[in-house]
């Protein structure tokens, strides 16, 4: 047993609530208080990954705590326990040990994720899953870029051994069309510039795809809608007739690979009708094995898999969870609607 609790004793009991909840209600002998904070804190923290929601509780938690604590020491007048909050600090350990295995907080640096997700927007990332259940088709993940060697966040399009590719505004994966319908043929949305530091507006057309049971927006340019009327070609389209060759770190148009990376799998391209119109299937990217094929949604801009080649399974770092926190560079609109779960 412990003396009573007062003073800077009082104030230091009260901070340590905050990071181990139930630490000052153990202090005060309060058994089932005690268990109950700290309980309800490593579990708030443990369901973030089933929603981005708990987020917040596990704040609240963290918040109402020391609060409690306070008022439980002040009225407490006899001696002060040192199992409970012994107890205490352990539980808050394993949550904070969790959380730094499990969680991780990625925020949105670019437009390449448009209009699923904007620029200022923080996702939580689960890192936990992939390791017994791998990426899907149409979920988003954080994986380490192979030719750069930074995180970049992408929706995945396809998996090892799938065949992939984009024709007049199209994906195919294994032959078969994403399902896709346009939206809105004249939109337009806020760009940021880093170099300027200023937002500008651009032009788009959004559309509608489903894919894996996830259905989600993609923009393209504005004159999409119309080229998709008249059946003409895509610059985006994939692969290029003129560019046969496989893309990869080595062969691509942004980055070279840096020394001692590991070995980027390199798919291969078929050919499937040599002759063909601009809308038709005619030649297709063989995903290799242990990894994915990943686009933006923003199909317009984004730096993908049809510029770079394959991210391997091992660089994935985990899928999306939702978004806990919208917060724009330089005098961008916050919106708190957009905090929630994604698709």
């Amino acid at each position: 047993m412990l003396g009573e609790v007062t003073g800077w004793r009082l104030i230091g009991s009260v901070l340590l609530s905050l990071m181990f909840p139930g630490f000052g209600q153990g202090l005060a002998a309060r058994r089932h208080r005690t268990l109950a904070w700290a309980l309800a804190d490593v579990g708030s923290t443990f369901a973030i990954i089933m929603s981005v929601w708990f987020f917040w509780v596990a704040i609240l938690v963290r918040l109402a705590a020391p609060i409690d604590a306070y008022f439980c020491l002040r009225r407490h007048h006899g001696p002060t326990q040192r199992t409970l909050p012994a107890i205490a600090i352990v539980i808050g350990a394993i949550g904070l040990g969790y959380a730094q295995l499990a969680i991780e907080a990625f925020k949105i640096p670019s437009s390449s994720m448009y209009p699923t997700l904007v620029i200022g927007d923080s996702v939580y990332v689960d890192k936990l899953s992939v390791r017994w259940r791998p990426p899907e088709r149409g979920e988003i993940i954080v994986f380490t870029q192979p030719c750069a060697q930074v995180p970049y966040i992408k929706r995945v399009i396809a998996l090892a051994g799938d065949t992939v590719e984009v024709r007049c505004n199209v994906v195919y994966v294994n032959g078969e069309p994403i399902e896709n319908e346009l939206v809105i043929e004249s939109d337009s949305y806020k760009d940021y510039d880093e170099s300027s530091r200023a937002w500008s507006a651009r032009n788009t057309s959004r559309y509608r795809e489903r894919l894996g049971g996830h259905t989600y927006e993609t923009f393209h340019d504005r004159d999409a809608p119309m080229r998709d009327k008249q059946q003409i070609a895509d610059t985006h389209d994939f692969p290029k007739r003129d560019r046969m060759f496989a893309p990869s770190c080595q062969q691509g148009d942004f980055y070279e690979p840096k020394p001692g990376v590991k070995k980027q799998p390199v798919g291969t391209l078929v050919v499937t009708k040599p002759v063909a119109s601009p809308c038709e299937q005619q030649a297709h990217f063989v995903v290799p094995a242990n990894a994915l094929f990943v686009m933006g949604d923003n199909r317009n801009i984004a730096n993908d898999s049809r510029y770079w080649g394959a991210v391997s399974l091992d660089a994935v770092i985990g899928r999306a969870i939702g978004i806990w926190l919208n917060n724009p560079p330089n005098g961008g609109e916050r919106a708190w609607s957009r905090l929630g779960s994604i698709e």
